[in-house]
């Protein structure tokens, strides 16, 4: 006769409770830090975040999608992070619940369309392909995808090659869609200059992203 198992204490139990929690509020308060310094245009603190919570997000989009999509989703999801970094609200729920937010959003839009586009292929007929035609013109081509599952792993080493300043003026213009003026508003910047820093580090970025 096996002895019976001896079950953990309830104080024991109500330790190890509060220690997850105080782990996942300092887990949540420098993730919050992260996001509040890339949308100042800091790349490298976005790389922070990124390397932080890729595994929240790899583990979400394998529940949702098929093997081959899942690189293109949340290479998708992490450009839109880096573009919205800005409209994060640590007081409206965590940065990890806010990226998974994207995450589901984006797999499920892609899994919509991939239906639709399958029972639409299925149906057959000539207003048919008219529908998928149309659909097709609105998802991304195979081109795009590709460059975006490839800018998930390398586009934020290659930011990460450039100078702060030519990091910050291309998070700016680029990303946050600022104009040239608008930019030299923010960072203080002369306007010749922000334009010289845009022109090397998109310069530098070709370069390194064609290696």
């Amino acid at each position: 006769m096996q002895p019976a198992r001896s079950e953990p204490a309830p104080q024991a139990l109500g330790h190890a409770e509060e220690q997850a929690r105080a782990e996942r509020a300092e887990r949540d308060q420098r993730l919050a830090g992260w996001l509040a310094q890339a949308a100042e245009g800091d790349a490298q603190a976005f790389e922070r975040f990124y390397d932080a919570t890729i595994g929240y997000a790899q583990a979400l989009a394998r529940r949702l999608l098929r093997e081959p999509d899942i690189d293109d989703v949340l290479a998708e999801s992490y450009f839109q992070c880096w573009r919205e970094a800005p409209r994060f609200d640590a007081g409206r729920g965590s940065a990890v619940t806010w990226l998974l937010t994207r995450v589901r959003s984006r797999a499920i839009d892609l899994r919509r369309a991939q239906a639709h586009e399958a029972s639409e292929a299925a149906a057959g007929g000539e207003s048919d392909e008219l529908t998928l035609a149309g659909l097709a013109s609105q998802l991304p081509g195979p081109d795009e995808l590709l460059a975006l599952a490839e800018a998930g792993s390398r586009l934020y080493h290659a930011l990460a090659a450039l100078s702060p300043q030519e990091r910050w003026v291309l998070g700016l213009a680029y990303f946050r869609e600022l104009s040239h003026a608008a930019t030299a508003q923010v960072t203080g910047l002369p306007l010749g200059t922000v334009k010289s820093l845009l022109l090397r580090g998109q310069q530098k970025l070709r370069h390194l992203m064609s290696a």
